[in-house]
């Protein structure tokens, strides 16, 4: 499992883009560093099959940041990326399983995924876990097996 984890503040960057700190689970675009505006957000294809998925299967809505969106990159590789996840304080307080579910989620839908392909996948994910402090986050990026994402469930609940 490879993963490391950054301190960010993200509040500065939110009042930029004219957004509210978000306190759900909700989907964060891969260029929140860099874009201009709310409308300039590119997302990963996959939060398109993600989003039903978590719906459908576990009643479990996650919007997009900024809500409106119509860009997504598609990647031709052997790795899987997957959608940056924004983790509330408030909601992993609230619901003490959403970190499990969320996790198994993305495990079952990578594992999904490698059915009946050879060779080993890498999935790529980005966690977003709001701390305590106000607009202060955990960034965990991860780089590994589906096995070891799901063991990032301990981590997220030891950052509480």
């Amino acid at each position: 499992m490879d993963y490391n984890i950054e301190e960010l503040d993200i509040s500065k960057r939110m009042d930029e883009l004219g957004l509210t700190f978000p306190d759900n689970l909700t989907f964060f675009p891969e260029n929140f560093d860099t874009a201009n505006a709310k409308s300039d957000f590119v997302f990963t294809d996959s939060m398109l099959d993600l989003s039903k998925i978590f719906r459908q299967d576990n009643r479990i809505s996650i919007p997009a940041l900024g809500q409106a969106t119509e860009l997504y990159r598609s990647r031709k590789s052997a790795d899987i990326y997957l959608p940056a996840i924004f983790f509330g304080l408030s909601q992993i307080a609230g619901n003490s399983t959403i970190v499990s579910v969320s996790l198994n989620v993305l495990s079952n839908y990578i594992y999904d995924l490698c059915k009946g392909t050879s060779g080993k996948k890498t999935a790529h994910v980005e966690l977003y876990i709001e701390t305590k402090e106000k607009g202060k986050v955990k960034k965990i990026n991860y780089n590994g097996s589906v096995e070891g994402l799901k063991e990032l469930d301990k981590i997220i609940k030891a950052m509480k």
